[in-house]
Order: structure tokens, then sequence, then C-alpha cells
């Protein structure tokens, strides 16, 4: 996600809330979160969940944030996590990438 404001990519309470929203959108059991502040600016944030996980990376220096998440419960999975997470951060481009694991 490109063209974040960088008063959104340093505020980790922001972005922590709308992770955990990501979570609850998708009906996600979460199991445990992690999350470290870089210096002098940076975040990251990891909800392991039961389905398995949702992961941010910001990158302030270049207005933008990596969004990942990952499902085995359903392919239809995700969607609801990203369109949620989108539209608390606002951003000007993004580029998606959906990748299925399609098990015989």
């Amino acid at each position: 996600m490109y063209g974040i404001k960088d008063v959104v990519l340093n505020d980790v309470k922001f972005l922590e809330k709308y992770l955990l929203g990501c979570a609850k959108e998708e009906n996600f059991k979460i199991l445990d979160k992690i999350s470290h502040k870089f210096k002098p600016h940076g975040f990251t944030a990891i909800l392991l969940v039961q389905e398995s996980h949702i992961a941010i990376h910001t990158y302030p220096e270049y207005n933008c944030l990596v969004f990942n998440i990952y499902s085995c419960r359903d392919w239809k999975d995700g969607r609801k996590a990203v369109e949620f997470f989108k539209k608390a951060v606002n951003p000007a481009k993004v580029s998606f990438r959906e990748n299925r694991v399609e098990i015989n």
C-alpha cells in the first residue's frame, strides 16, 4: 500500500487497533501478537491466528506499508480484512497479489 501519510505509518496504537480489527472481520481466532517499533521509524506487527497469520510492516521513508495475510481455512479468507485495513490507512495506491495453494 503506497501513499500513506507519515502520521498514520508512525501511529503504533492506530495500526495495532486496525490489525486486530482485520482478524475480527474474518472471524479469525487470535492466538498471539508480537510487534516492534524501529528507530528512527518503522513498525512491524504479526498476529498469529489459529488459521495462520496476518502481518504488517511499515516503511515511513517511502510512505508505504506491506500487508500480508495467510489463511489455511478458505481461499476466500482475507478479502474483508484487506478492505477493512485499506479503509483505515487510506493508501493512494495498492499493489495486490493473491496466491492460492490448492491441495488435492
